[in-house]
């Protein structure tokens, strides 16, 4: 079965992760997604990273990362969300 896009430039994500370094990447709150170039086969496209969320620990005041998301997050990952895709068609019409 052929890739789609999004299986190839997260197969190539996680084999040049410690050398390339995303585009861009848009923040709402403590949730973040970051925007990566990639190269296909008709070309340059982008795509968008699963989203992540920093948070400081109640017990041992460090900052975090996790996975799981409050109702007040959600309402941040919707807006990182539209201004990642907002991002990425911003990118994709300057490349024409």
């Amino acid at each position: 079965m052929a890739q789609s896009n999004t299986q190839r430039a997260e197969s190539g994500d996680q084999q040049e992760s410690a050398t390339r370094r995303p585009t861009d990447s848009v923040k709402v709150g403590g949730v973040e997604i970051a925007i990566w170039r990639n190269q296909g086969s008709n070309g340059e496209f982008y795509t968008a990273s699963s989203p992540s969320i920093r948070y400081k620990d109640e017990k041992g005041g460090e900052w975090k990362d996790g996975n799981s998301y409050g109702s007040h997050d959600l309402l941040n990952l919707a807006e990182a969300a539209r201004e990642a895709s907002a991002k990425i068609r911003e990118l994709s019409k300057s490349k024409r």
